[in-house]
């Protein structure tokens, strides 16, 4: 009888597969069978039960006798035996055991008493349960030795070893922590695409858990096959292992020893986390210090600066980024993550930028060697954010990032001041609906003084300026207020402005003339052009003072 092996998984105990079970308790298909496929010889083994015809069976099958039922911690399929004289009907499902699927059915021709080889088959599937487990016991414990001597992450090597196929791990920011090449793989790592949260179908740590697609960057790596395991639970996902396999190269067996494997590589990953996560903690309080101006003087904000590896004697230019109308309760929440790995990724060739991330939104901190003219600020920002604005070219328009740059100042005490003014020319991009991924605050002209002054006083301006007109939309329905910034905002260009608001000339034509009668003004005089313009861009400001 024929039996297939996955080619490479010779350092593990054989699968337990229908073809070794048959071949074990001396049965023998029916190859007349028109429901026999040999490819079902190959199928692991999950759970074994019987019935006899004296037992009754019930709809599907289904029925088992009391006792009769034997598993092991293995996927694999659901196997039922019955009884029906001179032969065996063997039915396999797959799926939860509860609710198999039905993969086929087939007769095997049978000899001896039906007691007899119900204890035989028991008898076999107890010494396999038996050598799996003994087996993947003392794999454990050769790993639990070298995890506890300090050896950590070098269980790697001894995983490769057992199941006798290329591999590597990486921690959650795609760092390459260890590589097991020298097989499929080459000896040294090579670059590949980085693993997505959604791509895979299940993110728990599980002996069950699917293996996702991988893909190498390189050409000439592209027929290699690459497969990830996530390693995640409470903490979330720490990191993953990367096979030279196909996704269903890998039999439970070797499922098992992987699962073993990835279980303690999870808690050598939670423990560096957990490292890790205290000293992030105290480097993002020293960066909300410094956002925040919580500082006494400059000298100390420098001293400390330095113990972080910052060169806080030089200017920084600040920049804030974010998804336009991210909701963190939304499915975007996934896609806002994956967002800032890449970033994360990307910032690695970056060494000296500050990265933080903050309510949805990053803070970069790029250092200058020196102060530069105003007019090479937006060349400036431009040219340190293109890493990231070549990255953002290919997602979709909603899930892209807009970026506000703050003012340059020449000493990091106005740090703070500069991240207050990124943050509003950013709010304020996205209010006017600006259609540039990177706004500047010097770039904002009247709007920047409208923000510091005091709400009422503005309030007081807008209604002198506009009141008619306000009142007027109330009472009517012929948006004066939209119509005139529009005009205003499009330098008097009717085409342009009627482009803006989708009407026709002749009909802004009438709105414009009504506007005029109603604030009874000449729209023509510069100086009521400009106070409108300044009444009309508070208005916009109002939906800020709001929140």
């Amino acid at each position: 009888m024929s039996r297939r092996k996955v080619s490479g998984l010779n350092h593990m105990p054989e699968a337990v597969t229908l073809g070794r079970f048959l071949e074990q308790q001396k049965l023998e298909p029916l190859r007349e069978d028109p429901l026999f496929q040999e490819e079902m010889l190959a199928l692991a083994i999950q759970t074994l039960s019987f019935s006899s015809r004296e037992s009754g069976l019930s709809e599907g099958g289904n029925n088992r006798l009391p006792g009769k039922s034997l598993s092991l911690p293995l996927a694999g399929s659901h196997v039922h035996l019955e009884d029906q004289g001179k032969y065996l009907r063997l039915r396999i499902a797959e799926g939860e055991e509860k609710t198999p699927r039905t993969q086929g059915s087939f007769l095997c021709a049978f000899s001896g008493t039906w007691e007899d080889f119900c204890t035989q088959a028991a008898d076999w599937m107890e010494r396999e349960k038996g050598r799996i487990l003994g087996a993947c016991e003392g794999f454990t414990r050769n790993l639990t030795e070298q995890i506890t001597q300090g050896y950590g992450l070098s269980i790697l090597a001894e995983l490769k070893k057992t199941l006798g196929v290329d591999l590597f791990l990486l921690d959650k920011h795609f760092k390459v922590l260890s590589w097991e090449g020298g097989g499929r793989f080459p000896f040294h790592p090579v670059s590949f695409v980085t693993p997505k949260l959604s791509h895979f179908k299940s993110m728990d740590l599980l002996l069950e858990t699917p293996l996702g697609i991988g893909k190498w960057n390189d050409a000439q790596y592209k027929e290699l096959p690459l497969s990830w395991y996530p390693l995640a639970g409470h903490q979330g996902v720490l990191g993953y292992i990367g096979l030279g396999i196909e996704q269903g190269e890998l039999n439970p067996v070797g499922r098992l020893f992987l699962y073993k494997a990835a279980v303690l590589l999870y808690f050598e990953l939670a423990k560096a986390q957990s490292v890790e996560d205290t000293e992030r903690q105290h480097y993002r309080d020293f960066l909300f210090d410094l956002l925040y101006n919580n500082f006494d003087s400059l000298e100390v904000v420098q001293s400390r600066g330095k113990l972080w590896g910052m060169d806080l004697t030089k200017p920084h230019l600040v920049v804030v980024g974010e998804i336009p109308g991210y909701d963190p309760d939304s499915m975007d929440q996934l896609a806002f993550q994956e967002l800032l790995d890449t970033v994360s990724t990307a910032l690695r060739n970056q060494p000296r930028t500050i990265f933080l991330e903050r309510n949805d939104q990053i803070v970069l901190l790029y250092p200058l060697e020196g102060m530069i003219p105003l007019s090479q600020w937006e060349a400036t920002a431009k040219k340190l954010l293109s890493p990231l604005l070549i990255l953002l070219e290919g997602l979709e328009e909603e899930r892209s990032m807009m970026f506000g740059v703050g003012n340059l100042y020449p000493s990091a005490r106005f740090i703070h001041r500069s991240f207050q003014e990124a943050k509003s020319a950013l709010e304020l991009g996205q209010l006017f609906n600006l259609q540039e991924r990177v706004i500047l605050f010097q770039d904002l002209g009247v709007m920047r003084l409208l923000l510091n002054l005091e709400q009422q006083e503005l309030e007081d301006f807008r209604n002198e300026v506009l009141g008619p007109l306000l009142k007027f939309d109330q009472e009517n329905n012929l948006h004066l207020e939209e119509t005139l910034l529009a005009y205003l905002a499009s330098d008097g260009d009717l085409n342009l402005a009627g482009d803006r608001l989708f009407l026709h000339p002749n009909t802004l034509r009438y709105r414009l003339k009504k506007a005029a009668e109603v604030l009874d003004r000449d729209l023509n005089s510069l100086e009521t052009r400009m106070n409108l313009f300044i009444a009309l861009k508070i208005g916009r400001l109002k939906s800020l003072w709001q929140e």
